[in-house]
């Protein structure tokens, strides 16, 4: 599977759908939100998320400061991205 497509193809499709993913799933909380209301059981089922983060790191350089900060936020949508991204990569070109 991987003698002729190259590693950073893989990471770029894997983080393009789950990037995707996460927006699409943001996409239905709002709907689901404005249609049903909050805490209902679809949104607790399919949206609940869990959050990764790493940081906040400071990068002071004398005259300026960059505070930077990695969040990552999965669900079941965001598996399902990743598993459209990986049969797109496997079965594509």
């Amino acid at each position: 599977m991987l003698h002729d497509k190259p590693l950073s193809h893989l990471i770029l499709i894997l983080f393009t759908t789950m990037i995707g993913a996460n927006i699409i799933g943001e996409m239905l909380r709002f709907i689901l939100i404005a249609i049903v209301g909050p805490d209902t059981i679809v949104e607790l089922a399919l949206l609940r998320y869990v959050e990764y983060s790493i940081g906040p790191h400071m990068f002071n350089l004398i005259i300026l400061s960059f505070s930077f900060e990695l969040s990552l936020k999965f669900n079941l949508i965001t598996m399902l991205g990743l598993f459209v991204g990986w049969y797109y990569f496997r079965h594509s070109y």
